[in-house]
């Protein structure tokens, strides 16, 4: 910018000018380069830069004092900072004006049949169009009989099923995050993208893969990877990796448990995962599952390869039980094997002998415990059998085992006392357990029985109020009379008021 070259309206810039004047050099610092810079705003400062050249050389024929050439010069870098800073803020690609704000990350409706509705964050659910531009917080939902596909800007493609609901929590560039609330969303989702589907504490998060989530049935959430993996995180455990082919079925009880197994041909051929597919094929994307059991080759009643397939010939089950898991087995069909393994891993699937933690010769147990687990934690199960006459391995589906945490809830607030009649009167002693932050105590004392003409007679109630946080007192009440007998109780006082009492004690004074 300060080289000797030719600038607007012919200006010429001495570079030896600007090196020896220090307003000229503070005009340079503040100069961004010249492809950045509005050539209004340019020719501003250029001018600027002139006007000071031709003061200076009028100046030096004037007596101008040292002090006030430096205010001078403070003054004016003052000056052209505002003008730079107001000159930096107009630059826009646009011209001159205010620089637009980046646009939001929008997605689209790139396929819609029946009726739709969307819900924009704040308002209420309208019809959906295919112009409609989904942003974050947006939700969709579907009616009987309708479907409607959602291309990201990445490219994913999000297909959302008859009667099902779907919200767009997150969406930034890479980046997607999709509230499942209903139904059944199936997602194609572009490699190298952050994509994670959640619902109710159970997050399927990936970077590149095909998978279904569904909830139809009441209290149960199924995700199945038909192409790459998916990892599948329950609340705050580690997540689970539910490979190609692979199907995770979620019990959204209060304890959620999982259980991880090979997906069936009949669970293939349903009817809205088929319609997904075929839209898959027709776009030209590969379907994995389905190309490696090529169950697209000819219609579900054609051939018998197309018939659901048998359940493995092994079923387990698991369930946490404080610190124990305890599993169960069966053995069908016409397996015969000379051992059973039972397998445990953490985040992988577990696989025969890495994972192994017991081995049984004898067959015919069908269950075990595993005590040897920590609190907090996700296992996954597996039973593998090895058949008599074969090294082929014959595993069982994965049972997901989520293990509580630890109830370190503090012990319940309680308060004992005792009551013992002495010659002075009767000694009062409590005590506190379970409570370090109190305010103090309420000591009531009743007269639970009194001699005739006595001037507190049964029934007379009186209060004691300590302002004290010891967790142990002892108090002498002196005001009793012989012959009299004394219930007496003390109450914890928490922010004001009585948060627990003791139970009441009797102390019999003689006559």
């Amino acid at each position: 910018m300060f080289n000797r070259r030719k600038l607007y309206k012919r200006i010429l810039i001495d570079e030896e000018f600007d090196d020896r004047e220090p307003m000229a050099r503070a005009i340079r610092s503040l100069m961004p380069d010249d492809s950045s810079m509005d050539p209004e705003a340019r020719d501003r400062l250029v001018g600027h830069l002139c006007l000071l050249r031709q003061r200076r050389k009028r100046d030096r024929y004037t007596h101008v004092t040292i002090p006030l050439r430096r205010a001078l010069v403070v003054a004016t870098v003052f000056a052209l900072s505002v003008v730079v800073t107001f000159a930096a803020q107009t630059i826009s690609p646009f011209g001159r004006g205010t620089a637009p704000e980046k646009p939001r990350e929008v997605a689209r409706i790139s396929k819609l049949s029946g009726a739709a509705e969307v819900l924009v964050p704040g308002r209420r659910w309208r019809e959906a169009s295919s112009e409609d531009r989904l942003a974050e917080g947006w939700s969709i939902r579907t009616g009987v009989g309708s479907s409607v596909a959602v291309c990201f800007p990445d490219m994913s493609i999000m297909r959302v099923t008859d009667g099902s609901e779907a919200r767009v929590s997150k969406l930034a560039p890479r980046d997607v995050e999709i509230e499942h609330v209903s139904g059944s969303t199936y997602h194609r989702v572009h490699k190298g993208t952050r994509y994670v589907v959640s619902n109710s504490g159970v997050s399927s998060e990936t970077r590149g893969a095909t998978f279904n989530v569904e909830n139809r049935v009441s209290g149960r959430l199924e995700v199945l990877a038909v192409e790459s993996a998916v990892d599948v995180s329950i609340n705050s455990h580690k997540p689970i990796e539910v490979s190609q082919g692979e199907v995770m079925t979620i019990s959204m009880a209060q304890e959620k448990k999982a259980d991880k197994q090979p997906v069936s041909r009949e669970r293939l051929n349903e009817g809205r995962l088929m319609a997904s597919i075929r839209q898959d094929v027709d776009a030209g994307f590969s379907t994995g599952i389905y190309e490696k059991l090529d169950i697209l080759a000819s219609p579900p009643s054609a051939s018998p390869t197309t018939q659901p397939e048998q359940p493995s010939a092994l079923q387990l089950a698991g369930e946490a039980a404080g610190s124990r898991v305890t599993l169960t087995w069966a053995i069908s069909g016409d397996v015969t094997c000379k051992e059973l393994v039972l397998l445990r891993s953490e985040g992988a699937q577990p696989i025969c002998p890495d994972n192994e933690i017991a081995r049984y010769s004898d067959t015919s147990i069908s269950s075990a415990n595993d005590d040897a687990i920590e609190s907090g934690r996700t296992y996954q199960y597996r039973l593998a059998a090895v058949p008599e006459g074969s090294e082929d391995i014959v595993y069982s589906n994965t049972v997901v085992v989520n293990v509580p945490a630890k109830n370190n809830a503090p012990a319940p607030v309680s308060v004992s006392l005792t009551a013992t009649p002495v010659a002075s009167g009767v000694t009062v002693e409590w005590s506190v357990q379970g409570a370090s932050r109190f305010g103090g105590f309420v000591l009531e004392r009743v007269v639970a029985r009194a001699p005739d003409g006595s001037p507190t007679p049964a029934g007379n109630s009186t209060t004691r109020r300590f302002e004290l946080c010891d967790v142990f007192y002892s108090c002498l009440d002196d005001s009793v009379l012989p012959g009299h007998a004394y219930n007496y109780r003390v109450g914890l006082v928490v922010d004001g008021a009585v948060m627990v009492y003791s139970q009441w004690e009797q102390a019999k004074l003689t006559r």
